[in-house]
């Protein structure tokens, strides 16, 4: 006997709107519903909460993942730590492992990594993300959908992107031919890291959409031998640029003869540098630096608001400075080398939109923006 419903979402990390119009034959003919969403300006450390919750940023707590508060960072002592040679400190295995040593240490369950950050730095700087968002209670501010999961007693298969696609499918296949969820929320990781490596245009990315292709058609007609009904989604965080050129932010402001930590302090992820001021001095030469710079641009206030990345609190910084389009950050704290693909410019950009597939009408859902996905999982319980 088949079971009675079962609801799918799948995420193809970076799986954006240009991509798929690029591979029109990816689902062409069993995803006739298919939409463009607005992404979240970020990178998952924004755009993941924003899917599983509904609500932006600004609402959930969560956007980047280091801010300054070297008062309540917890793991201080890893100063010492810059001591070490640089083929040690900045070898990668070298650091993940580390992050791993040091999440363990503190009690951290959430995506802890401490990417390029300067030892010397980290102390200046607390982690956003200390729990695990993919368990009831997992968030900063408001429900997930695990939570609604968890409160209705509905049987569901969430495990987030620590464990591997392979694994994950594994897993969610068993369920389902056991019949024993009704929810299903799986991750395919592979995309991003691939058009991280290769940009958008190499072949390898339509070979890989056309094993995700076969992989999701076939997890689709296995749920329909087992339930009456499958509704599905496929659906993504943003999309994918191709970097052109990079730019080196940190060298700007090294000239200005400020002192980190004493005049201000500075994280320099990918795509956007966020500064906090310590004094008015620093804070006219800094502006006024990068106001030469003609790759990037300060955001305004109002501009935050609008995309739902204010925080009164100057959290995640006292002023913004976004890339345009194609200009990457190199070094950055979040890596020292260029790299062919990348995301987090402005949600406005062609390349920056997400999508989203299914075999159910969209049309009259109101799907304006990623965090509207949170509607259609909340409908599916």
């Amino acid at each position: 006997m088949k079971g009675k419903r079962i609801a799918l979402f799948i995420f193809v990390d970076a799986l954006g709107w240009e991509i798929l119009q690029a591979h029109p034959f990816f689902l062409s003919d069993i995803a006739k519903n298919r939409r463009r969403l607005k992404t979240i300006l970020g990178y998952s450390s924004a755009c993941d909460p924003s899917i599983i919750s509904g609500l932006t940023p600004s609402e959930h707590g969560h956007w980047s993942c280091f801010y300054y508060s070297p008062e309540t960072c917890p793991y201080k002592w890893v100063r010492w730590l810059g001591i070490l040679p640089d083929f040690l400190t900045n070898n990668h295995r070298i650091r993940h492992r580390l992050s791993q040593l040091i999440a363990w240490v503190h009690g951290i369950t959430g995506y802890f990594q401490i990417y390029n950050v300067p030892f010397k730095y980290l102390p200046y700087f607390d982690y956003a993300e200390k729990k695990w968002m993919w368990e009831p209670g997992g968030m900063i501010r408001g429900k997930s959908i695990v939570d609604l999961l968890s409160a209705k007693g509905i049987s569901y298969y969430v495990k987030g992107p620590h464990t591997s696609d392979v694994q994950q499918w594994k897993e969610v296949e068993q369920a389902i031919d056991q019949q024993k969820i009704e929810f299903a929320y799986l991750f395919l990781g592979k995309l991003d890291a691939l058009m991280h490596g290769w940009g958008t245009r190499d072949r390898s990315v339509g070979e890989l959409l056309g094993e995700y292709d076969r992989l999701i058609r076939n997890l689709i007609k296995r749920a329909e031998e087992h339930y009456e009904q499958v509704d599905w989604y496929v659906f993504s965080d943003h999309g994918m640029h191709n970097v052109q050129q990079p730019v080196d932010l940190q060298k700007v402001i090294d000239r200005l003869d400020l002192v980190y930590g004493k005049d201000y302090a500075a994280m320099y992820d990918s795509t956007m540098a966020r500064f906090w001021f310590l004094n008015d001095p620093a804070k006219q030469k800094i502006t006024h630096a990068l106001q030469q710079v003609p790759e990037g641009r300060w955001m305004l206030e109002k501009e935050l608001r609008e995309l739902g990345v204010y925080f009164p609190d100057h959290q995640y910084g006292d002023a913004i400075f976004l890339m345009h389009s194609n200009m990457l950050i190199v070094p950055s704290y979040m890596g020292a080398k260029m790299i062919a693909g990348m995301h987090g410019y402005h949600p406005d950009d062609a390349d920056s939109y997400a999508a989203i597939l299914s075999n159910r009408n969209l049309n009259d859902q109101n799907l304006e923006s990623i965090k509207d996905i949170f509607r259609l999982m909340e409908k599916s319980l």
